[in-house]
């Protein structure tokens, strides 16, 4: 459940240049290729979570798994869960990249009752009513929103992706090697606690009952 699993995604790319390759040298089409392969790669860890592990019973609010991924430049988070059999549900993403600075402990621009760490730099609340939509805030003394998006959502495999235009260039340029993340599930009203969190927290008391952050999960930028 805490160890991620190392993903590794890679396309063939510009078959044009390679033929050109193939009639120069066949030496030649080796070296290209392995060159597109690197220049073409994704790199990801996959974050498991128990199912089940929920005390209201609401699949759609069931994490099983989460995926993050980078070609080098952007990171994509996919949450999936039990059973994304509703239209209704909200999904949160909290990072940590500043060790310095960060949002005070239970302090998150939607509201939502979630306990027990200081320190986000970034939230992205996301909910699937009419349509879907997600907002990505940032924290700098106060939280204030930096853009309105659409997730990306596969009802067949219960999962909804978030892209981050940019991420992991900006942040790798300032030095930061290591993002520390948490995802939760929750319902659509200021208060509401966290149903699921990703990682080691257990079950968590449910609607009404508060929740409580015990613990992070890391990707390191490559």
């Amino acid at each position: 459940k805490l160890h991620p699993t190392l993903c590794v995604l890679v396309w063939l790319s510009m078959p044009g240049e390679v033929e050109i390759e193939e009639r120069m040298n066949p030496h030649f089409i080796a070296m290209f290729t392995v060159t597109s392969l690197v220049a073409s790669v994704a790199l990801g860890d996959i974050y498991y979570d128990a199912t089940g592990d929920i005390a209201t019973g609401n699949a759609n609010l069931d994490i099983t798994q989460v995926e993050v991924t980078t070609n080098g430049w952007d990171l994509s988070i996919s949450i999936t869960v039990a059973d994304l059999n509703a239209d209704w549900g909200n999904y949160l993403i909290f990072m940590d990249y500043d060790g310095a600075n960060g949002a005070p402990e239970n302090n998150n621009p939607w509201g939502r009752d979630i306990d027990g760490y200081a320190g986000f730099d970034s939230f992205t609340g996301a909910w699937l009513s009419g349509g879907g939509g997600y907002q990505h805030w940032a924290f700098s003394g106060s939280w204030f929103q930096q853009y309105e998006a659409t997730p990306t959502i596969d009802w067949a495999s219960s999962t909804i992706t978030f892209s981050y235009m940019d991420l992991v260039y900006s942040l790798g340029s300032q030095g930061v090697e290591t993002i520390g993340f948490e995802v939760a599930t929750t319902g659509g009203n200021w208060g509401d606690p966290a149903i699921d969190l990703l990682g080691g927290e257990g079950t968590q008391p449910g609607w009404g009952g508060g929740s409580t952050i015990t613990d992070l999960q890391y990707f390191t930028i490559p």
